[in-house]
């Protein structure tokens, strides 16, 4: 359960954002009827399920006072001694698109148990943490370098080594671009189905204009009305925030849909209101990050600057002189994202220093059973067993939980 630093980590992250303009706050308090009190409660009812003592941190990161929002569970004392007399490196969760740290909460004790101490971040400008400056039209190499070097003053902060970076979709585009600039600090790397990996791919009725006039006219307006919003940089907690009152039911929408299957096959554990309330309450918080959308992926989904080819690229030369971290890719059996780039660098990188004369083993790609894009959600037990593969814990597939694609 969480701890009592719940109340105090709320009135810092009050004050923090009291810079906004009082009349401003007033409208938006009446029309957005949310807080970073309220944000707080939800975060603290989902992370009711974890059986370990749950520290809320606001760790400093930037200049001006800014900060992470972070959950921290300490390692099972017994497993890290057994595993390792020195200690094993963190881990450290880095959520996608649309979620929250609280969202690993049915992650946070299995890994620990396996004897490494969990750190879940929010992104910085997103959830719980302060708001700084976004460089919103800036391109991508500007918003990567704003994720990488927040997360790299927060690793500072709390004065860390190594780290075992496991990133779910946008959080593993992150964890790849910090891993390709301060690959020293990275002891894993762990993307669980990370978007922005492969080349724009020729043929898409959304991408392609040839294709786009196959569809009906009111289809054509419709696609063209949402290009338009995306390059405009509209994104889902937009449209959650301009809804007001009325934005918890699109939310709502979106998790009756979304985890449906899931919660009749039995596989998802999160409580529905409780991650409904979560989410409501991340889409409604004063924008921040949450632009990176458009100013990464162009319209359809395709990465600006695709992932795969510069990761490949920096490991290889990484791995003429120094060590490579080990690499797992974990997709879900019903998964939106396209194995098959995670297959080609998991290809590409099985010569490199980590699959050759060093220890250290070559990289993986392992499809998680019962669980489409959001793994850690769709089936926890299945994704958690598949995260403690990646930490050299269990074998390389288990029936009923995950099985490995493609081996070192």
């Amino acid at each position: 359960m969480a701890t009592g630093s719940v109340a105090e980590a709320v009135q810092f992250s009050t004050f923090k954002r009291a810079s906004s303009s009082p009349v401003w706050d007033r409208v938006r308090s009446w029309w957005i009827p949310t807080s970073a009190e309220q944000l707080a409660q939800a975060e603290a009812a989902l992370l009711k399920v974890v059986p370990r003592e749950v520290q809320i941190l606001d760790v400093p990161a930037g200049p001006d006072g800014h900060y992470i929002h972070t959950l921290r569970v300490k390692a099972d004392a017994a497993a890290a001694g057994a595993a390792h007399t020195g200690g094993l490196a963190p881990v450290v969760l880095i959520h996608g698109y649309f979620m929250g740290s609280a969202s690993w909460a049915h992650s946070l004790a299995p890994l620990a148990e396996a004897g490494h101490e969990v750190l879940a971040v929010d992104w910085p400008g997103w959830g719980l943490s302060s708001r700084p400056d976004f460089p919103l039209g800036q391109g991508p190499e500007a918003c990567e370098g704003f994720f990488v070097e927040q997360i790299e003053d927060w690793r500072k902060s709390l004065g860390l080594g190594r780290m075992v970076l496991l990133g779910h979709s946008f959080g593993g585009y992150f964890a790849a671009c910090y891993a390709m600039k301060y690959p020293q600090h990275v002891e894993n790397l762990i993307l669980a189905s990370p978007v922005g990996m492969g080349e724009k791919q020729p043929g898409s009725r959304f991408s392609d204009p040839e294709k786009r006039k196959e569809l009906p006219l009111w289809q054509r307006a419709l696609v063209s009305v949402a290009e338009s919003m995306w390059e405009a940089r509209f994104t889902p907690m937009g449209v959650v925030k301009g809804l007001g009152p009325f934005g918890s039911r699109l939310t709502g929408w979106y998790v009756d849909r979304r985890f449906e299957n899931v919660r009749a096959a039995g596989t998802m554990e999160a409580d529905k209101e409780a991650t409904q309330n979560y989410l409501t309450h991340l889409g409604a918080q004063p924008g921040g990050s949450e632009y990176c959308l458009g100013e990464l992926l162009e319209f359809g989904v395709w990465a600006r600057l695709p992932i795969a080819k510069r990761l490949a690229e920096k490991m290889k030369a990484l791995g003429e002189q120094h060590r490579v971290p080990p690499m797992t890719i974990l997709y879900g059996e019903a998964d939106w994202m396209d194995a098959a780039t995670g297959v080609w660098l998991a290809g590409e990188l099985a010569g490199t220093g980590c699959a050759s004369a060093s220890s250290e083993p070559g990289p993986e790609v392992i499809r998680v059973q019962g669980a489409g894009h959001q793994l850690f959600l769709d089936n926890p037990r299945a994704f958690n067993a598949a995260v403690r593969r990646a930490l050299g814990i269990g074998p390389p597939s288990v029936d009923g939980l995950y099985h490995q694609i493609l081996p070192c």
